[in-house]
Order: C-alpha cells, then sequence, then structure tokens
C-alpha cells in the first residue's frame, strides 16, 4: 500500500513537471515567434513609406495587399503550429507584396507536394529565410532574381529548401546588408526548443546563389 501511494504520488509530480515543462517550451516558442512578427510588420510599413514618397498608386496597392495579408492571417499568427500549406500561403502573400516594390526584378516559385503540405510546423518558421534571400540575396543584386521554394517529406523528415540566385552569402560585405544572423540563429533556437537535436538548418553557398535547408521531423496535422 505504502509503495503504491509513493507511485502515484512520483506519477503525479512527473505529470505535473512534464505538464510546466511543455508550457515553459510553448511561452519561450511565443516569444522567439514575437521577435519575428515586429519584423515583417515594420518592414512593410517602411516600404509603404517609402514609396508614398515616389509612387502612391503603387504604394496603395502594397497597403491594401498587405491588409488583405492580415485580415488572412491575423489568426494563424497567434498560434504556435500552423500547416505547411497555411504557412506557404502568407509566404505567396509576402512575396506578392515585394514584387509590387521590385516588378519585375523579382520571380518565385513554389512548389510542395500533397504530403508535404498537410504536415505541421512551428508558426513563421519559413518567412525569415525568404526574407533573408530577397533582402541580402535578390534586392541588392540590379537584376534581382528568383526564389525557390521546395518542400517533400522523405523517409519521416520534411525536407524544405528556400533557394535563390542573388548575391550568396560569399558577397563582398559592403555589398551585403548586414542583419541576416540574428533571423537564422533565431529560427535554429526554436527548432532547437521544439525537436531539440532533431530538426536542422543549413546555408549552403550555390554556384549562383544560396540554399537555406530546413529538416524536420514529419508530423501530420489531424
Amino acid at each position: 500500500m505504502v509503495v503504491a501511494t509513493a507511485n502515484w504520488f512520483w506519477w503525479r509530480l512527473r505529470l505535473k513537471q512534464d505538464r510546466l515543462l511543455h508550457q515553459a517550451t510553448e511561452a519561450r516558442l511565443r516569444l522567439l515567434q514575437a521577435q519575428i512578427e515586429p519584423h515583417f510588420l515594420f518592414n512593410t510599413l517602411a516600404n509603404v513609406h517609402s514609396l508614398m514618397e515616389r509612387d502612391t498608386p503603387r504604394a496603395r496597392q502594397m497597403l491594401e495587399t498587405f491588409t488583405d495579408y492580415l485580415r488572412a492571417s491575423l489568426i494563424q499568427l497567434r498560434h504556435t503550429d500552423t500547416t505547411l500549406a497555411v504557412e506557404l500561403e502568407m509566404i505567396r502573400s509576402y512575396l506578392s507584396l515585394m514584387q509590387i516594390r521590385m516588378e519585375e526584378r523579382l520571380r518565385f516559385e513554389i512548389d510542395a507536394s500533397a504530403e508535404a503540405l498537410a504536415a505541421t510546423l512551428p508558426t513563421l518558421l519559413l518567412q525569415p529565410l525568404v526574407e533573408n534571400a530577397i533582402e541580402h540575396g535578390l534586392e541588392p543584386k540590379v537584376e534581382g532574381g528568383r526564389v525557390c521554394i521546395r518542400a517533400r517529406v522523405i523517409d519521416g523528415r520534411l525536407d524544405i529548401c528556400v533557394a535563390d540566385d542573388g548575391l550568396g552569402v560569399d558577397a563582398p560585405r559592403r555589398i551585403r546588408r548586414q542583419g541576416n544572423g540574428m533571423a537564422l540563429a533565431n529560427i535554429q533556437e526554436r527548432l532547437r526548443t521544439r525537436y531539440g537535436g532533431n530538426a536542422t538548418l543549413t546555408l549552403m553557398p550555390q554556384a549562383v546563389g544560396t540554399q537555406a535547408s530546413l529538416s524536420l521531423p514529419d508530423r501530420t496535422a489531424a
């Protein structure tokens, strides 16, 4: 009887500890996510302000597109998790906003399998990678370029790559803008907090441009 009671108290304590750990992990993820959301918001508003001074119709178009984006995604942004399908819709809206600014200098392609689209991942995990591809790779390049996003489920893992044909990681620092290191560190911290050592982010130089690759455990939304 004494042993059974002790086991019951131990089990209750362990359950409480696991619950508190889960709550702390979720709170940490939300804090990291909150550091990304204002980045996108302020960048977009700065773009609108810049266009207002030289191209009012395009500024109005960007503001209307941004309003549509916020209306469609506000609820989703408040969640810790999302599906890749929803994440890619937000990415498509972001890229459409950037196309208003860069016009023919920005082209993009999104290719994801049905299995990948159903997978879950932390909200806003991809957007900083796409932002980096544009801001540090394509926007400083005179002729601009293309962003390609591809996602597949392979051997129980969700593999996503964001590739661009921009300046590349080896571009001279006087040309490349600064600041992408914080976004990458933020993503890596979110991956560690959520998946431990079971998720990776790699940044690889290409013959032309850069490729960022994410590999996560495949978890399908219920």
